[in-house]
């Protein structure tokens, strides 16, 4: 037990020197939080204290359209920074032609406000601050998890963390500071095997053969992205979004590497629970059945991931289709046909994400299965082997002689 905790320690370090070490490395030259997105003004974060009017105005454009125009103004107080407790005085305005129709304010809520360029009190609402909500779910959620699961939970949420961490803090500024997407994008998923099997599942052969059955996974995933992007076309400029992107660098950034990388970041997390979902299957039934045959318990393994894969390829399929449900609806709507819908490179990658995570959980799980076959699996075991060993233990008679001592 001792010797887990100092393990789980060096890990942890390991895991935490490697994403600050990254990040150093990636965060040169790396063009990040700039304020180039419009006007910098002064920004504050304010408390609704009271709705002061609603104004409505309608105003006809052409014969058949109105437009109305909401102007909303109401008193609140800052909440953080040198001004905190200071009240001031915002307004929120907008109209039916806007593309997307904010909340109105109410007593209570959180929002930015920005301060009108070449004034000195004329503050203009901007988003809710909706992490006031998230935050308390988000723990609650994590508090929850922990008494479920208790270590494990903490284990599963720390390598979660760690992994998203080396997303935001190493890949995303090596990426705006134009370095190599593809490499990148490895290292990442490189160091995400490396960490998560053995924190969650611990430091034993069932870890060790789920990292290696999900390298294996991932590497398929990578090979067929590659494959497909080049025989589709795929060029990555799905949106303005992905548009604005190519731009930020004086040299474009690679749309296509980004699409590669987006989509084997989304591969990994399917790969990962599958992996150590056989492996852990596999492990438990080799420490109930010691003497279990490599081609018995590889078989085993495949049943276990037979079962698996229907439900965790609907899983994918689902969560991408969900994920994308605004963009289905636009383009169902203005499209001329089917097929001209689902040729376009937006609906395309969607599906290409898809298809890659169900063809990472198909390979998965064949790797997973040999690897702990060999890994777990008895090399004299079998049937044979079984029965020697209950011959062996089966107690012999006991010679004995009637009489008196």
């Amino acid at each position: 037990m001792k010797k887990n905790r100092v393990l789980y320690l060096l890990l942890l370090i390991f895991s935490v020197a490697l994403v600050i070490v990254g990040n150093r490395v990636a965060s040169n030259g790396a063009k990040m939080f700039l304020g180039q997105t419009g006007v910098q003004t002064e920004r504050r974060i304010v408390r609704v204290d009271a709705v002061l009017s609603v104004d409505e105005k309608q105003t006809e454009i052409g014969d058949a359209f109105t437009m109305t125009e909401t102007n909303i103004q109401y008193t609140g107080t800052v909440l953080f920074g040198e001004d905190r407790g200071e009240a001031i005085a915002a307004h929120q305005t907008y109209d039916s032609m806007t593309g997307r129709l904010p909340t109105p304010v109410e007593k209570g809520d959180w929002v930015f406000v920005y301060l009108t360029p070449g004034t000195t009190n004329d503050y203009y609402t901007g988003e809710f601050v909706r992490l006031k909500i998230l935050i308390p779910a988000a723990l609650i959620f994590c508090v929850l998890l922990i008494v479920f699961a208790r270590f494990k939970g903490f284990s599963s949420l720390l390598a979660l963390g760690l992994s998203v961490l080396a997303i935001f803090l190493v890949f995303v500024p090596a990426i705006l500071a134009g370095r190599n997407v593809y490499l990148w994008a490895f290292f990442v998923c490189l160091y995400s095997i490396m960490i998560t099997p053995f924190f969650i599942g611990g430091f034993n052969r069932k870890s060790t053969a789920s990292a290696l059955g999900c390298i294996g996974g991932v590497a398929v995933a990578a090979a067929l992205t590659a494959l497909l992007n080049q025989l589709m076309k795929i060029t990555g400029s799905v949106d303005e979004d992905a548009m604005m992107v190519s731009f930020i660098l004086e040299e474009p950034i690679d749309l296509r590497a980004i699409a590669f990388a987006a989509i084997l970041i989304g591969a990994l997390g399917a790969t990962l629970d599958v992996s150590m979902s056989i492996a852990s299957s596999m492990y438990e039934m080799t420490e109930m059945t010691p003497d279990v045959g490599i081609k018995r318990l590889t078989a085993y393994g495949m049943n276990v991931g037979r079962d698996i894969i229907g439900t965790q390829i609907s899983t994918l399929v689902l969560a991408y289709i969900g994920g994308s449900l605004s963009v289905v609806l636009l383009l169902v709507a203005y499209q001329a046909s089917v097929i001209e819908m689902l040729n376009l490179e937006i609906v395309i990658i969607e599906m290409l994400q898809a298809l890659i995570g169900a063809f990472t959980i198909l390979f998965t799980i064949p790797a997973t299965a040999a690897v702990c076959g060999i890994m777990f699996g008895n090399r004299g075991g079998g049937r044979d082997g079984r029965r020697k060993k209950r011959r062996a233990r089966k107690p012999q008679p006991q010679s004995f002689r009637i009489g008196h001592p």
